[in-house]
């Protein structure tokens, strides 16, 4: 799904739109959240979307689809598994990885889980395959959200008061959104690696 076309889609919808796209993204479907972001950012920096509508609508359309993912993991985790698609999505050695992630790490996986955008779908599945917690999810799972939409919406915007509103300017926002937000997630998560750190040291 190219940048112009969520571009156009937020323009037509706004709220909707934003919602909707998410929340088919976040449940498996091929439809990466970070460009939805991005346009979302971009339609703020052009003065045609609200920072906080939108950054609601986008928490709510990401949280509403990490948890249907979850529920299908918690009550149809075993039927999803033995189908044809759920043996293409989780091949026996990705299933091995995630219960090693799980083993290893346990809750905090969820909330790494979050920047991963390859692992995200599979490790939220396997939260509810091991019947964690749902507050324990939800919790962890929004801290990281919150950390990671609004912070993408919040470089987009800036970079949509950057950049004129044309095509090639759109490229070139996205391009400088995700040289930024990698340095800041990546900060993100090596402080998060650092207290898991820490907090294995104390009790050993």
């Amino acid at each position: 799904m190219t940048l112009d076309f969520l571009i156009s889609a937020i323009a037509d919808f706004r709220y909707l739109a934003m919602f909707g796209i998410l929340f088919v993204s976040a449940m498996g479907v091929p439809l990466p959240e970070e460009p939805l972001l991005v346009a979302s950012g971009l339609s703020v920096g052009w003065g045609s979307s609200s920072y906080w509508l939108t950054c609601g609508a986008c928490l709510l359309g990401i949280l509403s689809g990490d948890l249907w993912v979850y529920f299908l993991g918690r009550r149809g985790g075993t039927w999803f598994l033995q189908t044809r698609l759920g043996s293409l999505v989780f091949s026996a050695k990705r299933q091995d990885s995630i219960e090693r992630l799980f083993e290893k790490h346990g809750l905090k996986t969820v909330f790494l889980g979050r920047f991963i955008p390859a692992v995200r779908f599979g490790v939220f599945f396997f939260a509810g395959r091991h019947r964690m917690d749902i507050r324990k999810f939800l919790g962890l799972n929004s801290i990281g959200a919150l950390v990671y939409a609004p912070l993408w919406i919040w470089l987009s915007a800036v970079a949509g008061e950057r950049f004129a509103r044309t095509p090639a300017a759109a490229r070139l926002a996205e391009q400088w959104v995700e040289r930024g937000s990698l340095i800041l997630i990546g900060l993100v998560i090596l402080i998060s690696a650092g207290m898991i750190w820490g907090a294995g040291k104390k009790k050993s």
